[in-house]
């Protein structure tokens, strides 16, 4: 089913729900609150379903991880429609106990109704399914092919091998699929863009060390076979084959040297000498440091919500859709993070098929928000989640990363921080790694102010080195 055509069902479960649960907790209501409730509960229901995408998910697959966001999905179209309808003059209490019943009637059809298609698939389908376990060291895998052997691989890695093995996307001919997710894993495209497919994820920072191929070769186009042959030859990429009649296959050795897993180069390399790991600053303000954050970004995705809504306007005029840039980084303590970013650049290629370089793509609006530092303002979100911190060490991609990495990655990445403002852009990667140990190791509620008062001066006018920062920060870190 198209997503449109799955958000519809959504949306007629919610409003079965909403009057089933009147009637149960307040059979003589007035047609007024009624239908002003109805009214208000489907006026939340449609963009609180498109931002949680429980319209993306492939239903036949449905999980308990699946079942999450539907809880959450629930909570908040029953708190925003009982808000709304308290706050609408002339409109009399609605009983108490009625968000609690909605709550559950939506929490019950949404889950009910997916429980059944994978009910219903699973019956059609048991007699496919096999016993599997992949094994032989971590990898970052792209999967080919939307099968019950892809949904049972997915479940076997997150199961039994969620440390050695990370599926990064999936690729299915069905174009009706593409967008939408199985298992929390996104469906990227057709087989035959595998090679777009794998640069546009090195462009996110995400490697492919293999593809998993979870349908025979000989039922793939010649084109998808051709783009596998190239990765596989030209990159060193394994193409690995599982048996649909066997189940999964074992990954085979035989595979070109991968680069090692970002996270664990991450946390195992050396640090500065006399840096003492870094040295954090005292817990007491740490301790406080994510509630602080959490609040202010709360309050500047509420304060920003009309720039950022002109700005996405704005991008999408220059740019197209998509206006959200994702790239993938390492956080705290090198874990992968995701930050977001408006898009500054245009396609890829010009209209005569011409790879362009990174100065071409900008557009001159993408340049002024760069300038502005707006096209980073979608990361009050990464802020809010807790990926990242107002003030903090700059996420940086793993080629990009200092010497001595660890030591900076011991607290969360900020939007802003102490290298930002004593010269950004003009300081080298060492420069600014030892700038981050200085804030790392003198981090405080003051400093935090300060910085981002001085961030607000650097936006407007402009990046100055401050080498007297720097000498300090070099001085602090000698043993």
């Amino acid at each position: 089913m198209h997503r449109f055509v799955l958000l519809s069902v959504d949306v007629a479960l919610i409003a079965i729900s909403t009057l089933m649960a009147i009637a149960l907790c307040s059979p003589q209501a007035s047609s007024a609150l009624v239908g002003t409730y109805l009214a208000f509960t489907l006026a939340v229901a449609v963009p609180t379903l498109l931002i949680f995408g429980l319209n993306r998910t492939v239903w036949r697959f449905t999980s308990l991880n699946d079942c999450l966001p539907i809880l959450v999905v629930a909570i908040w179209i029953v708190a925003l429609a009982t808000a709304a309808v308290f706050s609408f003059d002339g409109v009399q209490a609605i009983p108490l106990s009625l968000p609690v019943m909605h709550g559950l009637l939506i929490l019950c059809l949404l889950v009910g109704v997916r429980a059944a298609m994978r009910l219903r698939h699973s019956l059609r389908r048991r007699a496919r399914l096999a016993r599997a376990l992949a094994r032989d060291g971590r990898q970052s895998v792209l999967l080919v092919g939307l099968s019950p052997i892809a949904d049972l691989f997915l479940r076997c890695a997150a199961e039994n091998a969620h440390e050695r093995i990370h599926v990064a996307g999936i690729l299915s001919d069905a174009e009706r699929h593409h967008g939408r997710l199985l298992r929390s894993c996104r469906i990227l495209g057709r087989p035959e863009a595998v090679e777009d497919v794998f640069h546009d994820l090195s462009v996110h920072g995400v490697r492919i060390d293999s593809i998993v191929l979870a349908t025979p070769l000989d039922q793939l186009s010649a084109a998808s076979q051709r783009s596998l042959a190239n990765l596989e030859t030209n990159h060193g990429i394994r193409v690995d084959h599982l048996s649909a009649q066997y189940g999964l296959g074992e990954l085979t050795s035989n595979v070109a040297a991968a680069v090692d897993d970002v996270s664990s180069a991450q946390v195992n390399t050396p640090l500065v000498p006399g840096s003492g790991g870094g040295n954090l600053a005292p817990s007491s303000y740490l301790r406080w440091k994510r509630l602080i954050d959490a609040t202010l970004a709360l309050i500047g995705i509420i304060c920003l919500a009309p720039s950022m809504v002109v700005i996405g306007i704005i991008v999408m005029l220059d740019v197209g859709y998509p206006l959200i840039f994702w790239q993938q980084r390492p956080g705290a303590l090198g874990r992968p993070i995701r930050i977001l970013k408006f898009r500054t650049m245009g396609r890829a290629r010009d209209q005569n098929g011409r790879a362009l370089t990174d100065a071409e793509r900008v557009s001159k609006v993408g340049a002024l928000l760069r300038r502005l530092r707006l096209d980073e303002l979608p990361q009050v979100y990464n802020v809010l989640l807790g990926h990242m911190s107002l003030v903090g060490p700059r996420p940086l991609l793993p080629v990009d990363q200092p010497s001595f990495s660890a030591a900076r990655l011991q607290l969360r990445p900020g939007l802003t921080g102490w290298a930002q403002i004593k010269g950004g852009r003009h300081l080298s990667v060492e420069d600014k790694a030892a700038l981050d140990l200085w804030y790392i190791r003198n981090a405080s509620f003051a400093l935090d102010m300060l910085i981002l008062l001085n961030t607000a001066r650097t936006i407007l006018f402009g990046e100055r080195v401050d080498h007297r920062a720097i000498a300090q920060a070099w001085r602090d870190l000698r043993p």
